[in-house]
């Protein structure tokens, strides 16, 4: 299991939820309560969405590989 959702899995769900809420906003009379609700947070999901495609990070798998090689290197240069 790993220790956090993927950038890609949580950008997924967040696609799959605005969709939707989309579908619910169609359904609505513009300039009602509700309309005004779920548009706002059918942007809020958006900009989430925008957030976390503009982000850069670093994978879980990436670190661990680094930390290996770096005491695997720190290893051989104490043994030689």
């Amino acid at each position: 299991m790993s220790w956090a959702i993927s950038r890609e899995a949580r950008i997924a769900a967040l696609y799959e939820r605005l969709h939707h809420r989309s579908g619910i906003l169609a359904g609505l009379t513009p300039g009602s309560p509700s309309h005004a609700g779920i548009q706002a947070e059918c942007d809020a999901i958006h900009a989430e969405i925008r957030r976390l495609e503009a982000a850069v990070g670093i994978s879980p798998k990436a670190v661990l590989v680094t930390i290996g090689l770096i005491l695997l290197i720190a290893w051989s240069l104490l043994h030689h």
